[in-house]
């Protein structure tokens, strides 16, 4: 019986909180990057089950895609998810918050009007951005002052996808600390913090770097 696999395409993008939950999970998985030239053969065998990347197929080879489910599936398995039915809410509320987030940044990223472009950048992230992380920032602040995780000593779900976002969508890949949480040190340190858990530090050291 072969172990996880995860397919995605050759970047970060929307496996990466997979493959950071797999690698704090300490599961062994085969990351299984797809050429777009390559894509439209393996979508075409049925085997993606919504038609889309990334998903998983697992030892018994089953399937599973859309990457928040699977990013919650692995931290399951490896006991990254709260073990109180609120707790997990309060995670679920947490990734719920960080993707939409995603919306404004994809139609930011793919506005061609330069001039419409950068209203939209001065909104997102004089505006967006900063009500959400400061929203962030209360909720972590509710667990022993901000001085742990958001749902306290144990790395969760709501962590890795908090950190994912920040690491992959604003320090693109890079391991520095991006320039708008420093209004919000409880932020900069729970990015710290994630990023200290050796499993990940090792990933993000090791990872093919790209540009997204």
């Amino acid at each position: 019986m072969s172990g996880y696999k995860l397919f995605y395409f050759p970047g970060r993008g929307g496996a990466e909180k997979c493959r950071l939950a797999f690698a704090a999970a300490k599961i062994d998985y085969e990351d299984v990057r797809v050429p777009s030239e390559e894509w439209p053969k393996e979508k075409a065998s049925g085997r993606p089950p919504l038609g889309q990347m990334p998903f998983i197929v697992t030892p018994e080879g089953k399937t599973l895609a859309q990457s928040g489910t699977i990013m919650k599936y692995i931290c399951k398995k490896g006991g990254l998810s709260p073990a109180d039915v609120f707790d997990e809410a309060i995670a679920d509320m947490i990734s719920d918050g960080v993707t939409d987030l995603f919306p404004p940044l994809i139609k930011m990223h793919f506005e061609k009007d330069e001039t419409k472009k950068e209203e939209l950048k001065k909104e997102f992230f004089g505006t967006t951005l900063p009500a959400r992380l400061e929203k962030f920032e209360a909720l972590l602040k509710n667990r022993n002052e901000g001085k742990d995780f958001f749902l306290g000593e144990k790395l969760t779900y709501a962590d890795i996808i908090f950190f994912d976002f920040c690491n992959s969508f604003l320090s693109k890949g890079e391991k520095t600390v991006p320039e708008q949480l420093e209004k919000f040190p409880p932020l900069v340190q729970l990015y710290n913090r994630v990023l200290s858990v050796p499993e990940i530090n090792e990933w993000v050291n090791k990872r093919p770097k790209t540009e997204m």
